[in-house]
C-alpha cells in the first residue's frame, strides 16, 4: 500500500456524498490516522476496480458513508459487501458503517453498529466520529436508582 504499510481506513462512498467522505478523511488524518480516499488518492486512466480491491484488501478497516445513494449505488454494494464479508470471516470491525443522512439501512448491515452523524453539530460529529473509530469503547457509569424498591 504504502512505504510505511497499510492504511488504516479505506473510505467507500458515493461520488454525491464526496464533501462528506472527504471531511471524515480530514478528521480522521488531523487525528492521526491514515485513510485512502478515491477523492485523493486515485488518479486518471486508474483501473477504479483494481484500486477499490487494494483498498479493500490492504486496509485495515473499511469506512462505509452510509446514505440513500450509497445504499442504491451498485458499486458502493460491491465495495460494503466486500468489506462485511471480512468482518465476517473474522477481520475485526473490517467494515465500520458512518450514517451521514437519514436512510434505511440495508437488512445485512442492520446487525452493525453504526456512528451516527446525523443532525449534529460539527464538534458532535467529530466527537463521534473519533470516539466510533476508536479501539475501545468510553464508558461512563451513571448512578442510578436501586431497581428493587417496592413503592407499594
Amino acid at each position: 500500500m504504502s512505504e510505511t504499510g497499510p492504511k488504516d481506513f479505506f473510505i467507500t462512498y458515493n461520488h454525491r456524498d464526496e464533501a462528506w467522505a472527504t471531511w471524515i478523511a480530514q478528521t480522521l488524518e488531523a487525528a492521526g490516522q491514515t485513510t485512502l480516499i478515491q477523492a485523493w488518492d486515485f488518479l486518471p486512466g486508474d483501473n477504479f476496480m483494481a484500486k477499490m480491491d487494494e483498498g479493500l484488501s490492504s486496509c485495515k478497516r473499511t469506512l462505509g458513508v452510509l446514505s440513500a445513494h450509497y445504499l442504491t449505488s451498485l458499486f458502493t454494494r460491491a465495495e460494503w459487501t466486500a468489506a462485511y464479508r471480512q468482518t465476517l470471516l473474522g477481520k475485526p470491525r473490517g467494515f465500520v458503517p458512518v450514517r451521514v443522512a437519514e436512510c434505511e439501512v440495508a437488512p445485512l448491515l442492520g446487525p452493525l453498529v453504526y456512528i451516527d452523524l446525523v443532525g449534529v453539530d460539527v464538534d458532535e460529529a467529530r466527537s463521534r466520529l473519533l470516539a466510533g473509530v476508536g479501539d475501545s469503547v468510553r464508558r461512563e457509569p451513571r448512578l442510578g436508582g436501586f431497581p428493587g424498591t417496592s413503592t407499594h
